[in-house]
């Protein structure tokens, strides 16, 4: 069993609880244990490997025997005398000649070995298969993770801002009453309420979305059977380390394993084949017993049998042929896997240094610092703590206001999408190197 299996299985035995667990935060990993235990594409390629594994059975069988029978010699018309005497006339089956013999194939040529050879290496090219599978539900699974927490994210954001304005349109509504500002001027600030108020409903709606497609992919029937808790997204920055990144992938991705195991499978199956271009030699045993004696036949007698076809037109040609290719394309898929597994770790690596170099702007600080933040998103919103206070001792404008409003708001909002693309990245890395 190999590490990735190893370490899935750890992961399952660890944190299979229960749903009320979930509903005070679930985990990336925790998700992905319980994709590995319910999803029902997981469930189908398992039961992939017991469709091989049938397969090494049906070769370990031996061919069945052949058992005949025949009667003979039945008198149609007038039949032979059996004596002397013309009074005496046998009946229908009185002359009978009857047979019993038993054939076998026997396998001098060790072809039952050779096809358990290849239908093994069938298994172990099945396996690897399915342990690429499993890899890209977990990627599948994790994607989804990252989208669930990036629309909590946005809701929230959503939610804030709504709920500040909601305070600047109380604060609006007294300085109306008291003449501080105009009725139209009252009525701008309630239409821009609105528009958060249907940001707020939009954000919802789109974590709702989410949650079920997340939902979906573990297995369960409705986002309510998660519980109502957030999913908890660990804040890390990883560095990547390029080449160290490549050569894991090359040693550790199932589909290039998967590859090379199909080769080995196309050998085998190339030995099979050739041998099975030898004829099958069948050895037999027979008994007979007659009663036309009078013909000179022997009562009882035993005949031994050997028998096999000649190989003069079929040698089993095309499936030797197919074998060749088959051996010829799996070289090429392997080729072809790890120039394109290089490319994969590169790409996905620099999306994540891209995304980290765009988060320090936003930040303005590694995340240790982070509480010290003097990046973009923390002048926003400093901006409109000061723009807030203005406007309620009046010294500030309601267009000013609704301007650093909107700053916050798009700077926040940039802000989040740009954190997706480096968790999103982050899982394409952890995919493209094998994981």
């Amino acid at each position: 069993m190999n590490r990735m299996r190893r370490g899935y299985l750890l992961v399952l035995a660890l944190t299979l609880v229960s749903s009320s667990v979930y509903a005070q935060g679930l985990t990336v990993e925790q998700a992905v244990a319980l994709a590995l235990q319910r999803n029902r594409d997981v469930m189908a390629a398992k039961l992939d490997i017991e469709v091989s594994q049938l397969d090494v059975v049906a070769a370990r069988i031996y061919p069945n025997p052949t058992f005949e029978y025949s009667i003979g010699n039945l008198v149609l018309g007038k039949a032979n005398a059996t004596t002397n005497a013309i009074s005496t006339q046998p009946g229908f089956a009185g002359q009978t000649v009857q047979s019993i013999s038993i054939s076998e194939v026997i396998d001098v040529w060790a072809k039952r070995s050779a096809r358990t050879r290849a239908a093994s290496r069938g298994v172990d090219h099945q396996r690897l298969l399915t342990e690429d599978v499993l890899r890209d539900i977990v990627h599948t699974v994790r994607s989804a993770f990252a989208d669930v927490v990036r629309e909590q994210s946005e809701r929230d954001l959503a939610h804030e801002v709504a709920d500040r304005y909601a305070q600047t349109l109380r604060l609006s509504q007294a300085r109306y009453k008291v003449g501080d500002i105009s009725e139209a001027e009252l009525r701008k600030i309630e239409l821009e309420g609105l528009r958060y108020q249907n940001d707020v409903v939009e954000a919802d709606m789109e974590l709702d979305l989410a949650r079920q497609k997340f939902s979906a992919l573990l297995g369960f029937n409705s986002p309510s059977d998660l519980g109502m808790g957030l999913l908890v997204q660990p804040d890390t920055r990883p560095t990547y380390d390029l080449k160290g990144l490549i050569a894991q992938a090359l040693e550790r991705r199932p589909d290039l394993r998967a590859a090379r195991a199909a080769r080995g499978q196309g050998e085998a199956a190339l030995g099979a084949a050739q041998r099975e271009a030898y004829p099958d030699i069948s050895l037999g045993a027979g008994y007979t017993h007659s009663d036309f004696t009078v013909s000179g036949d022997n009562p009882n007698t035993l005949a031994l049998s050997l028998s096999m076809p000649l190989p003069l037109f079929d040698r089993n040609q095309a499936n030797i042929g197919r074998a060749r290719l088959d051996i010829r394309r799996a070289e090429n898929d392997v080729e072809r896997l790890r120039l394109q597994i290089g490319h994969e770790v590169i790409e996905a690596v620099r999306k994540a240094q891209r995304s980290q170099t765009l988060l320090e702007v936003f930040e303005g600080a590694p995340a240790e610092n982070r509480e010290r933040s003097s990046g973009m998103v923390a002048k926003a919103e400093t901006a409109l703590h000061v723009a807030e206070k203005s406007y309620q001792a009046g010294a500030l404008s309601l267009l000013e206001l609704l301007e650093a409003q909107r700053t916050y708001l798009d700077s926040k909002a940039q802000y989040l999408r740009v954190l997706y693309d480096f968790r999103q990245a982050a899982v394409d890395v952890t995919y493209a190197a094998g994981e």
